[in-house]
């Protein structure tokens, strides 16, 4: 017979990579990680033309903390968001 098999995954707990070493770097992980559950779908298509690169080249650059357009990525993100909440707010 058998054994049965977990085919259930298990959630990542994060998707950064990066170890923090500072206060710093830990708020700076902190307030990624609220901009990851504050995005919304399309938001990385807009985060590229902003930066003029590609929605995959966007996301990884996000993800890839204190690399190459991190925070031109993060940045964009932030005024995205900001930007989607003054205008429900507005509608409201």
């Amino acid at each position: 017979m058998r054994k049965p098999v977990n085919t259930v995954k298990t959630p990542i707990s994060a998707k950064f990579t990066y170890i923090p070493k500072s206060d710093e770097e830990i708020k700076h992980l902190e307030w990624l990680s609220q901009l990851l559950n504050e995005k919304r779908r399309g938001d990385w298509q807009l985060v590229a033309s902003m930066i003029k690169v590609s929605a995959q080249s966007a996301e990884k650059a996000f993800f890839r903390v204190f690399q190459k357009n991190h925070f031109e990525a993060s940045s964009a993100l932030a005024k995205v968001i900001n930007q989607r909440k003054q205008l429900l707010n507005i509608k409201s």
